[in-house]
């Protein structure tokens, strides 16, 4: 399947992942997952905004949809105003407005170097988006999705439980390039607490975890994973390897080969890079 409702445009790409899940693989290693129950619909981050991704949405489902944004980040949330139902965690609202400006620059970027016209979604308006609150049970009819506290990678970052599938879904918020080093991430300290209590409010209830970039999939063990590693950090026993991002100087914990400065390496374990002054 493509999103061939707009000549030109990057495509999209659908990959089941269980009986009510589908990975939705966008441009720039963005993805999405679209979980179906028998009367609603629910589509988890979209993207960079670039693609028509409503129309792509609409060829795999025509159930009622709602939105849910792991966090506020460009590559997750500036889609979102083509769909009318968008919920986000209220902490994450200046972290979108921080990135209107980078997404401004993908989609001008994606417009200058496509060579064609490319569908380029409408900035996104943080007025349209409803709160939502962790604790919440997202009933989609014989399906019920959970929404968790995660944050760290942002303030208002959330995880997705869904029940009957046995599935985590973190975002970014748990994965194989864990980012602790921007300027909205909490201390390793804090994550560290918060990732306890994720990791204790779900023991038990999933066999597989969700990501949202690379193969969108990781090692169930990834929250105690990254807990050892965290506390590895904390007692400076870990790799430390230095990596720079956007003028930003951070450390990898757990040394991959190869570590680049431009992106993840091709290693897909769980990993943390952090700021070396905000443990």
């Amino acid at each position: 399947m493509d999103d061939s409702s707009t000549v030109g445009a990057p495509a999209f790409v659908a990959e089941p992942v269980s009986p009510h899940v589908t990975r939705i693989r966008g441009p720039y290693d963005a993805h999405m997952y679209l979980v179906t129950g028998d009367e609603r619909a629910l589509l988890i981050d979209t993207g960079y905004g670039v693609g028509d991704l409503a129309a792509f949405v609409a060829s795999l489902t025509d159930l009622p949809l709602t939105v849910v944004l792991t966090h506020g980040h460009v590559d997750h949330a500036f889609g979102a105003s083509q769909f009318p139902d968008v919920r986000m965690h209220p902490a994450d609202l200046p972290v979108l407005a921080e990135h209107r400006l980078k997404s401004r620059q993908v989609h001008a970027d994606a417009a200058a170097t496509h060579g064609h016209p490319v569908f380029l979604a409408p900035e996104v308006d943080p007025s349209r988006i409803a709160p939502l609150q962790t604790g919440e049970r997202l009933e989609l009819g014989g399906l019920s999705v959970a929404v968790l506290a995660a944050p760290g990678h942002t303030p208002g970052s959330v995880a997705l439980l869904v029940e009957e599938e046995r599935l985590l879904i973190t975002g970014d918020a748990a994965n194989q390039f864990t980012f602790l080093f921007l300027p909205e991430s909490s201390t390793v300290t804090d994550y560290l607490a918060a990732l306890l209590d994720l990791n204790a409010s779900t023991t038990g209830a999933y066999d597989r975890v969700l990501i949202s970039h690379g193969a969108g999939e990781i090692a169930p063990t990834v929250l105690e994973d990254l807990l050892a590693l965290g506390r590895r950090v904390l007692a400076g026993t870990d790799d430390g390897v230095p990596f720079h991002f956007e003028d930003v100087d951070a450390r990898i914990a757990r040394a991959v080969t190869p570590a680049t400065d431009d992106g993840p390496p091709a290693d897909d374990a769980p990993n943390l890079v952090y700021d070396p002054q905000r443990l």
